[in-house]
């Protein structure tokens, strides 16, 4: 065994999404970091949809974007779509979706990762995370390699125990043509005890569009003008560029007659899966059998890169044979000339119970090891990345001896979604939609950078040369919230990247909602207020006489910290609740007493 004589504060092992997000957060807050991967050649791969945004998921990238992270600046990089969408809706649930080519976006990722002070990066595949006295201490490789460090973030997407499914044929794969990761898995199952569950995912086929019939499609042309999906792109810049159209069209009664007459051969229906897949984003072959009265679902193609004929059919996933999706794909109009040229498939993969998480998303069973993304039991780009950040600051946080970062579900997306996994669990893949957040109003993707640069500003997260133009634009926004017809004279150049138009828009939307705004704020500092009490060490919620057996039992499962989290667990009621407080201040009271004397 070669032991690398390099010490690491965090290692980071998985490329994708999280994993991307994590390196970069923890290397920027000074952490020496070591990203593993099995390629580098596929870091930040696009597995499904070359796209990034949607419904909630738009306000979590600008998040992440205002925490300093990447994903926001390489989706502009690599843009060639722009959609708003919900524009008909308040802007509370406006989403900004950008499709991009996917390997501008892949490579321009990478190259943010090679650039970045700190972080190393290895292709290699970790086998076995070691760990001493009850807390990581190393990383075993492949190549029987041995790295040491302090702290371990698991960001492994499909690929623990991944098998792959086309039809009734079944293969191994974390994705296809790429290896699973079967010795880690069996590491964290066997060796490391983790509570691990299976879930299932799938993407559609891809088309060549040389055989497409756009006559029979409905146009979707990139908006104009666009909004990019990062604070710091320059408009007027990015618009000067050229962006492709998306199209349109949807399934026929053939298509049905052809998934009706298969629905044994179906990876899903057959019996070859066991696991349960992302309600909110269906196979075709789901959809049909879910819902049988309706016979024609849109389907929405969409360009995989400027320099390729390749397209992604959304809302077309599939995991029946080969010969059914070319079938498939000649029932649809604008299609019937069309050829395959990757299949669709399913994939079964390992996750870990999330509910086994602190809100920092460092594991309550071994200190040291984070987990983000698709291994805590989410779906998406967005929702990766927003947890890779997170685990990414904590990390590097916790070597340094620093207190965790914890966001509230009134500040951002990313604090109900770690906040939903670790109190509520999962019993499907886990997607972000703004019916999610209580505080909706207060999240809008026009105002990420408001509620969240401060944070990242004061952790070092971002560039000390915007602070000065932020807090110019912060002041400007406070002044015509006061002040709604006051003149906005300021130097838009002191302002750059934000101009007087988007403070007036973002003081328009404030005195457009205040009521509900106000009463969300409200809401929100009683939130503040109750995550405010602590509850203390070697206090144990669930002994507590009194509470319902139903409550002592999720109290002993999800180990809470704060009172607030106590109360978002289901099933814990508020006369729990008040019990709760009433015995942790008997008990911080004792404490102190006996300290005193």
């Amino acid at each position: 065994m070669f032991v690398c004589e390099d010490q690491y504060d965090v290692i980071v092992i998985g490329g994708g999404h999280a994993g991307c997000e994590a390196a970069l957060a923890a290397a920027k807050l000074g952490a020496k970091t070591l990203l593993l991967s099995q390629s580098l050649d596929t870091v930040a791969q696009m597995s499904c949809n070359p796209s990034i945004g949607g419904i909630a998921k738009g306000q979590i990238v600008r998040e992440i974007d205002a925490l300093g992270g990447a994903m926001g600046r390489v989706t502009d990089h690599a843009a060639l779509h722009y959609h708003m969408l919900n524009t008909g809706k308040g802007p509370a649930v406006h989403s900004p979706r950008v499709q991009c080519d996917k390997k501008v976006y892949q490579f321009t990722f990478k190259h943010f990762l090679e650039l970045q002070p700190n972080l190393d990066i290895m292709q290699d595949e970790a086998v076995k995370i070691s760990v001493s006295d009850n807390a990581v201490d190393g990383v075993l490789t492949l190549r029987n390699t041995f790295y040491h460090t302090k702290s371990v973030i698991l960001t492994t997407g499909t690929f623990l125990a991944g098998t792959i499914h086309i039809g009734t044929e079944m293969f191994r794969g974390g994705r296809y043509n790429d290896m699973p990761s079967d010795g880690l898995a069996k590491n964290l199952r066997e060796e490391l005890k983790l509570n691990i569950l299976r879930f299932k995912t799938g993407t559609p086929m891809r088309i060549n569009a040389r055989g497409l019939d756009y006559s029979k499609f409905r146009l979707q042309p990139s908006d104009n003008p666009l909004q990019p999906i990062s604070h710091f792109t320059d408009v007027t810049e990015q618009s000067k560029r050229t962006f492709l159209s998306c199209y349109i069209t949807r399934t026929t009664l053939e298509t049905d007659k052809i998934l009706r007459s298969n629905f044994q051969r179906s990876a899903m229906y057959s019996g070859n899966i066991h696991s349960l897949g992302p309600r909110y984003c269906p196979s075709v072959e789901d959809k049909i059998k879910k819902f049988p009265d309706v016979t024609s679902h849109p389907l929405f193609l969409e360009p995989e890169g400027f320099h390729t004929e390749e397209f992604y059919i959304q809302g077309f996933s599939t995991s029946m044979p080969e010969d059914v999706q070319r079938a498939l794909i000649k029932s649809v109009p604008g299609m019937e000339k069309a050829t395959i040229t990757r299949p669709g498939y399913a994939i079964e993969y390992d996750f870990s119970d999330p509910r086994d998480l602190f809100p920092s998303l460092e594991s309550k069973r071994i200190p040291g090891l984070f987990m983000a993304g698709q291994i805590n039991g989410t779906t998406g780009y967005e929702e990766a990345g927003g947890q890779g950040i997170m685990a990414g600051i904590n990390a590097a946080l916790k070597v340094q001896g620093k207190e965790p970062f914890v966001l509230r579900r009134d500040e951002a997306y990313i604090g109900v979604l770690i906040d939903d996994l670790i109190n509520k669990g999962v019993n499907e893949p886990y997607r972000m939609f703004t019916s999610r957040a209580e505080y909706r109003i207060l999240l809008r993707n026009d105002n990420a950078d408001l509620r969240l640069m401060p944070h990242a500003f004061k952790l070092g997260m971002l560039d000390k040369k915007y602070q000065a133009p932020f807090e110019k634009y912060k002041a400007l926004c406070q002044k015509l919230i006061d002040h709604p017809n006051a003149p906005a004279d300021e130097d838009e150049t002191e302002l750059f990247p934000w101009t007087v138009q988007k403070a007036r828009t973002h003081a328009d939307i404030y005195h457009k909602y205040a009521g509900y705004y106000e009463r969300n704020k409200k809401d929100a500092e009683r939130l503040a207020e109750m995550d405010s009490v602590k509850i203390p060490e070697g206090f144990d919620p669930s002994s507590v006489r009194g509470l319902l057996f139903e409550s002592a039992q999720k109290l002993a499962a999800v180990k809470p910290q704060t009172l607030g989290q106590a109360g978002r667990i289901p099933g814990v009621t508020p006369a729990d609740l008040q019990l709760l407080a009433v015995h942790i201040e008997r008990f911080r009271r004792l404490k102190n007493a006996k300290a005193a004397h």
